[in-house]
């Protein structure tokens, strides 16, 4: 039996943070226990809990207790209570380390906690199950009054599910203690009040002692959802979903009509892993199928355990990035997935690892490449997830000959498809709607769209049957896994001579003119009273009158949001207008001089434009309604003021100098920054091991309202270099960057005529001269360095962040 807490010192600071305290009050306990605290520290530097400096700092002490001693005083002194909430997380994850602990991490009894906290513990497992997609208005609500942070909110969003959304917030606002919790339950009162109190009722009459039990997200009210969440500042409000949460509906498959007719809930989250892998066989298109061996079933099993994913039947995840990052060929992947029947993560995974195992025999190798493996690169984002749902949709009718079905499915594949366009398009306002194949063929020139995949849509949709349309779902669901990844980072479209990488964005980034609205405003608009609820009849069914009224709310706060950014505003009271008269609204605020492709955003100007024109009444498909509220959370996300609206550095390419290491990724840590006359952007670079490398790059973007782009200072490649002739070049000036087997790399410095005299040097030594942006030569101590980029006085500097030099 563990021991009572000691005594705590009296206080009137009704401030203090309850966690921290009672950590606070068992330091006795902890620095006795914690005779190992390696262990504990590697957790917390993998979980980010823990930053460098402190790990030192620690490891710096020379006796174990002082260790101790010196990491809780980074936990009372440097973490909030969300931190400390994640220190005692880790610490649970390496408990074995720390027996005399045991019973310390099974209780908080110690913890003093405020009524309200104490309220949202225990009916945390029934608002996990019922608050749906109210996770979005309530996680802006709580985001505008600063009460969650920008990360916390992107925290939110990234959970896969509305369920795992919902415990996210949860959990932060547990972390963060009562004045949190009591904001949450404001928040709450005010997007649903009656849900609130009907959750109260529940709560009282029913004992929910264990509040952090298992979970069962299959256990929600069937057939009522709302606009999944987002970054963004929508008050969302409960909307229908026709059948069924999208992680519940079945996978596309040429035989789905049966399997929604005999299936009401996701196969994952109503049998285990095993049972699944049990029943799993690959089958094919065709007819043909491939049988798995137990040994492949449990490595399958291994294989989801280590990338810490709960996969079914339901299409959540870009399984072909999976694929490779295990080395194998984009097209050897793309073909075993399409030659499926399903498009079910679960069964694209087993593909990939047959086809890996299959060419490698090499178990090992393939958990090695796994445990390297960043999950967040097959994540999808929250759009991408919506479409997705919606494509799940179609399939209970598309075996279906009749005409409105058919209609319904051009509808909907018009949709999804002028969506893929607005996504990767840099201006698509040029670009003819006539129908889902015609923005194919427009795909078809689009670099950062894979053309085999968008070959096979044209393909099927050579004519639009119903036939054709069924054998095109997974060759469509793919193009959307490809199209919409949760990460925003740099895509190399593969190694040139083994040593260059072309760079590409992994998605398109526009720059415009346009500045941003203060949140203060954005929030105004978004906060005004509209549709609040959806009601339902007697058999349960959601009224299409509510879908109606929601529509005409979200019409209502596009319009008053657009006419923010326009200079004339809106002098018309559209409260109470019709719906047709807000659709010519927004339609002609959107054709006037402040949103045309260079001074405003195209991609969400042609989702404006979608959401006036495919009303999902009339189209009947009321699950468009989701994607219409996400619409409005992504105008609110790109309206607020930020200095990515107008600016941007592109990286060409990265050069490998001389080295075994291979480039693994590239990312922006953080957005373009303002500051000292300059704008500045830090970025990630993640090799194999620790490398030498240039960086070639430009920038672009808006000033005063002009359009530039600079690539200054420039480099100079000079190719056949004599050794005799290499002393007279470095003499010309210039900053000698790398020298290789006649080869140089120079870039320009504050003189000037650089170029004319190389061009003299090179014609007399007969060489060949290349021109290209500015480069500069990084050095990384480690498999991970940041490097800083400045864009100042026309000019492009660079400086190192983190593990690197720069030259």
């Amino acid at each position: 039996m563990m021991a009572s807490p000691p005594e705590m010192n009296k206080t009137k600071d009704e401030g203090v943070e309850p966690l921290k305290k009672h950590i606070q009050n068992w330091q006795d306990l902890l620095v006795e226990a914690l005779y190992n605290i390696a262990p504990l520290l590697d957790h917390m530097i993998a979980a980010h809990v823990l930053t460098q400096e402190n790990y030192f700092e620690v490891q710096a002490e020379k006796t174990p207790q002082n260790k101790a001693r010196k990491l809780l005083e980074v936990v009372q002194h440097q973490m909030d209570e969300e931190k400390a909430l994640h220190f005692i997380e880790c610490l649970k994850k390496c408990k074995e380390h720390y027996p005399r602990l045991k019973d310390w991490l099974t209780t908080d009894a110690g913890i003093k906690r405020g009524p309200t906290e104490q309220k949202l513990r225990k009916q945390m497992s029934e608002l996990c199950l019922r608050l749906g997609h109210l996770v979005t208005p309530i996680s802006m609500r709580l985001f505008s009054g600063g009460t969650l942070s920008q990360f916390e909110l992107e925290q939110v969003q990234a959970s896969t599910t509305p369920f795992l959304q919902n415990k996210t917030l949860l959990s932060l606002c547990l972390a963060k203690g009562e004045k949190t919790c009591l904001s949450f339950y404001q928040a709450f009162h005010s997007e649903d009040s009656m849900l609130a109190k009907d959750i109260d009722e529940c709560s009282s009459s029913s004992s929910l002692k264990n509040w952090d039990c298992t979970f069962n997200p299959v256990q929600s009210e069937a057939g009522f959802q709302a606009p999944t969440g987002s970054l963004d500042f929508s008050v969302g409000h409960p909307v229908p979903v026709v059948s069924r949460p999208f992680e519940s509906l079945p996978p596309l498959t040429t035989a789905s009509v049966a399997s929604l007719s005999s299936c009401s809930t996701a196969v994952e989250e109503t049998h285990p892993l095993s049972a699944q892998l049990q029943d799993l066989t690959l089958k094919m298109e065709y007819g043909g199928e491939i049988e798995l061996c137990p040994e492949e079933k449990e490595l399958i099993r291994e294989v989801t355990r280590l990338l810490g994913l709960e996969l079914g039947s339901g299409m959540t995840l870009n399984l072909c990035e999976l694929g490779l990052a295990l080395g194998l060929p984009r097209g050897v992947v793309r073909e075993s997935l399409f030659e499926l029947e399903s498009a079910g993560d679960l069964t694209q995974l087993a593909a990939i690892v047959h086809c890996f195992m299959e060419k490698t025999q090499d178990q090992n190798r393939l958990l090695h490449k796994i445990g390297a493996c960043n999950t967040k690169r097959l994540m999808l984002s929250e759009r991408g997830r919506l479409l997705l749902a919606l494509l799940q949709e179609v399939t209970a009718d598309i075996n279906s000959s009749f005409e409105d079905v058919l209609q319904k499915c051009r509808h909907l594949f018009h949709f999804v498809m002028r969506d893929c366009f607005a996504e990767v398009e840099e201006d698509p306002s040029g670009a003819s709607w006539t129908g889902p194949l015609a923005t194919v063929r427009l795909l078809k020139k689009n670099v950062l769209v894979d053309r085999a995949v968008i070959q096979e849509l044209e393909d099927c949709w050579g004519e639009e049957t119903a036939e054709s349309y069924q054998q095109s779902l997974r060759i469509l669901a793919q193009l959307l896994r490809d199209l919409f990844p949760l990460l925003d980072s740099v895509e190399f479209d593969g190694n040139l001579q083994g040593e260059i990488y072309r760079c590409k964005p992994r998605r398109l980034h526009r720059v415009t003119k346009f500045k941003g609205l203060p949140p203060r405003m954005i929030y105004r608009v978004l906060t005004r009273k509209g549709a609040h609820s959806v009601s339902k009849d007697a058999t349960g069914s959601v009224s299409r009158t509510a879908v109606t009224r929601q529509y005409k709310d979200i019409c209502l706060k596009v319009a008053n949001l657009l006419a923010k950014v326009s200079t004339e505003g809106n002098s018309k009271d559209l409260m109470q207008a019709e719906i047709s008269d807000i659709i010519r609204e927004i339609q002609l605020t959107l054709s006037k001089p402040e949103f045309t492709y260079d001074s405003f955003d195209a991609g969400i100007k042609l989702r404006l434009l979608s959401l006036v024109e495919f009303d999902p009444i009339a189209l009947d498909i009321p699950a468009l309604i989701t994607l219409h509220w996400n619409t409005v959370s992504i105008l609110a996300k790109y309206l607020k003021t930020s200095d990515r609206h107008a600016f941007q550095f592109n990286i060409e390419y990265v050069r490998m100098q001389q080295c075994l290491a291979s480039l693994q990724g590239i990312c922006s840590v953080r957005d373009p920054v303002t500051i000292d006359n300059g704008v500045e952007e830090v970025f990630c670079f993640l090799t194999s091991g620790p490398a030498l490398f240039l960086v070639c790059l430009h920038c672009r973007g808006y000033s005063d309202g002009k359009y530039f782009m600079c690539n200054e200072p420039l480099c100079f490649q000079v190719f056949g270099l004599p050794e005799t002739a290499m002393q007279e070049v470095e003499s010309l000036g210039g900053k000698v960057l790398t020298v290789e087997k006649g080869k140089m790399w120079l870039r320009e410095d504050c003189q000037e005529g650089l170029k004319t005299r190389l061009e003299a040097v090179s014609q007399s030594h007969s060489t060949l001269l290349q021109e290209g942006s500015c480069c500069f030569l990084v050095k990384s101590f480690s498999t991970e360095c940041e490097v800083k980029f400045t864009f100042k006085n026309n000019k492009i500097t660079a400086t190192a962040e983190k593990n690197s030099e720069v030259l």
